[in-house]
């Protein structure tokens, strides 16, 4: 099925009012080849004229264009190992890992210019494009490593985290139904510092996401001093440290999850700030109750899923579901190219 419904709700056409006029920048496509990428490309370029890479085997993308009947001059297709910027590229990596103390052949460098996600990564690196998606075909991890070996996580050192958005069906808690959860992808039990760095990153995804006022809680099994225990005692020190960073951040804890979301269970365990009961950006306090959360509440209350979207990384580069839905990979499109609008603003 090749037709896309989109934007199918407020926020959908509040993403794409977003990137209105911004058009002068390039997104690179990890998995190119995938014929979801060709009609998820289909329909961005219906919103935005901002040039589209596809990476991979140039016979079976043309022909997935083809099939959806997708001409573009904003389009371009690249085989890596038989691009003309791959002794650029070569270059760029050698240097790269010789600079960090880590030599490698030029064997082993070649066949990491050769693979799409270390081509894409380059490319961001260079300036060669703007943003990228990966992950329909590639897993997480194919995706994550180069990040971190060639564009880095920025100065100061970030920590990568990975949050979703999700729209939760007639529903009246969070904002109007939306809610940002963090980290769902990337650091299995955050320490302090990577906890402080995936509240700063999910404020700044819900700054760029959101047409409202970000409202952050610190999920616990303990809501304002009902329980506790070392972990706890971090997330409290983790809030006034956030606080004294940007008091500008509307941000509480430690807050079960009734008492972050709903304002009577908010009022009945003592939670009275502006976050609690009303918040809508979630911090978990480690990726199995995170992870956990995210599916179920999917599954049970059927959301709308926009994810996962990588923060920390100084140049915008997003990870997909490989079942993910061709919408999904639109949507991410444009979650990315907003990132790089965020970003230059900042």
């Amino acid at each position: 099925m090749n037709k896309i419904d989109f934007p199918a709700n407020k926020f959908e056409q509040f993403m794409i009012d977003s990137i209105k006029g911004y058009d002068n920048k390039t997104l690179v496509y990890v998995d190119g080849q995938d014929p979801r990428t060709a009609i998820a490309a289909a329909e961005f370029v219906k919103h935005n004229s901002s040039k589209l890479v596809l990476l991979g085997n140039r016979k079976i993308i043309e022909d997935n264009l083809s099939h959806v009947g997708l001409k573009s001059a904003n389009l371009e297709i690249i085989e890596p190992a038989r691009s003309d910027k791959f002794d650029q590229y070569l270059e760029i990596i050698l240097k790269g890992f010789a600079g960090r103390g880590r030599d490698i052949t030029e064997d082993t460098a070649r066949e990491m210019v050769s693979k799409p996600n270390y081509y894409a990564s380059i490319m961001l690196k260079t300036g060669d494009a703007h943003g990228g998606v990966s992950g329909s075909l590639s897993s997480t991890e194919a995706m994550i490593r180069p990040l971190i070996q060639v564009i880095g996580t920025g100065n100061p050192k970030r920590y990568l985290s990975g949050a979703v958005t999700q729209i939760v069906p007639d529903c009246s808690y969070g904002l109007d139904g939306k809610f940002i959860f963090s980290d769902v992808a990337v650091i299995p039990c955050p320490d302090e510092k990577q906890m402080i760095d995936i509240v700063l990153a999910s404020y700044q995804t819900a700054r760029a996401l959101y047409d409202g006022k970000p409202k952050i809680a610190m999920l616990s099994y303990s809501t304002m001093g009902s329980a506790s225990s070392e972990r706890i005692e971090m997330i409290r020190r983790v809030v006034d440290r956030v606080r004294e960073i940007d008091p500008a951040i509307a941000i509480d804890g430690e807050l079960q999850f009734d008492a972050a979301v709903v304002p009577e269970a908010a009022r009945a365990k003592g939670g009275d700030s502006e976050v609690a009961g009303q918040a809508n950006v979630l911090i978990f306090p480690d990726l199995d109750s995170a992870n956990i959360c995210i599916k179920a509440v999917n599954r049970l209350a059927k959301t709308k899923y926009y994810g996962t979207i990588i923060q920390g990384s100084p140049i915008p580069f997003n990870d997909l579901s490989r079942g993910c839905a061709p919408v999904e990979i639109l949507t991410m499109s444009v979650i990315t190219l907003i990132q790089v609008k965020e970003t230059e603003n900042n």
